[in-house]
């Protein structure tokens, strides 16, 4: 089976979505995407903390 993500966003970060499809601003999209792809790894890590991640 799949193991399932969730990630959780602020209404801000909803409203700035609907903002950059609306647009149609790929740069925008990209940052954003990849701002919530850093969020799923960093969740993902949170179990496993090292001394070295500060």
């Amino acid at each position: 089976m799949e193991e399932k993500l969730v990630l959780s966003i602020t209404e801000k970060e909803f409203q700035e979505m609907k903002a950059v499809a609306l647009d149609a601003d790929k740069e925008a999209a990209i940052r954003l995407i990849r701002g919530f792809v850093a969020r799923i790894e960093q969740s993902g890590r949170s179990g496993l903390k090292s001394h070295l991640d500060g």
